[in-house]
């Protein structure tokens, strides 16, 4: 079955040198949008993460937080002229606004970019890989719980497309009798106005009939109806993306449907078609949340 386009998992792994933790959370969207936040030292990594991830989703907004911590120790280096540059001016700013704490470390502190990790490319590479597999089993989890809401949806799709079918035969059982009734109607309005002394000519009559219910006539419009119906239920049991098809076929769907109010001549025909239109403004709704 198809699979929604929301989910959100976080998965915490503890390994020998690292705390690994990675959350990920995915919403709708027309395409595949992805957004990846990880520690500064594993920047190079963000397009293998993007790769990862498309592994796994195809559509859909993508938010991925990746943040790796040491348990063991690592070397920092300090950056101690750049530390006496925001020092000399935090001083300035004391003296000149008259505040009389001090400078202390703590504020020191807080200039993080003073502050560097001494990570080697192997120390990162042995990071990644442990964040990766992490990352991996994020995405598992992610993709099973929007399988477990596709297939809510998917189930609330089939009744409306079984609406619409029911609709579809409601309509196609009453356009049957147009010919017959488009002939009565003109029947009947051409006795009201012609004295009763004239004759019709029965070969123009005929012309006229077949005129008026041609101009009438949906059967291709049902026939199309049902074949668009049918391709709709296909796309509902399969287990790949289709959230794309189904907002196309949706589309040709509501066009039909327009179509037969506008050549209806029947009351009861207009109020199925128009039930029709509501069942797919529903269903083009709930589409919306298809992968």
């Amino acid at each position: 079955m198809p699979r929604s386009m929301t989910g959100y998992a976080k998965v915490q792994k503890i390994f020998e040198d690292y705390k690994i933790t990675c959350e990920v959370k995915t919403l709708n969207s027309k395409g595949l949008t992805i957004d990846v936040s990880m520690n500064y030292f594993l920047n190079s990594k963000e397009l293998d993460a993007i790769t990862k991830i498309k592994e796994y989703i195809s559509r859909g907004k993508v938010t991925a937080r990746i943040w790796v911590r040491f348990i063991k120790p690592i070397q920092v280096s300090v950056d101690y002229s750049l530390l006496k540059t925001y020092y000399d001016a935090l001083s300035d700013i004391r003296e000149n606004l008259n505040i009389p704490m001090p400078v202390s470390l703590e504020h020191l502190l807080t200039f993080r970019d003073a502050f560097q990790f001494e990570i080697s490319n192997e120390e990162i590479e042995n990071a990644w890989q442990h964040a990766k597999a992490v990352l991996e089993e994020s995405l598992i989890e992610v993709v099973k719980e929007r399988k477990i809401e596709g297939e809510k949806l998917t189930k609330d799709l089939v009744e409306m497309v079984e609406k619409m079918q029911s609709i579809v035969d409601r309509i196609n059982e009453r356009a049957a009798e147009i010919p017959k009734v488009v002939a009565q109607r003109i029947k009947t309005n051409t006795r009201e106005l012609l004295p009763d002394d004239i004759e019709l000519n029965r070969e123009l009559f005929e012309s006229a009939v077949a005129l008026i219910a041609d101009r009438a006539d949906i059967r291709e419009e049902l026939v199309r109806l049902d074949s668009h119906l049918k391709r709709t239920r296909e796309l509902l049991s399969k287990d790949e993306p289709v959230g794309d098809m189904l907002n196309f076929i949706s589309q040709e769907i509501l066009r039909e449907f327009n179509t037969i109010l506008s050549k209806s001549r029947f009351t009861d025909i207009t109020n199925f078609a128009l039930e029709g239109k509501y069942l797919v403004s529903q269903f083009k709704e709930q589409i919306m949340n298809i992968e």
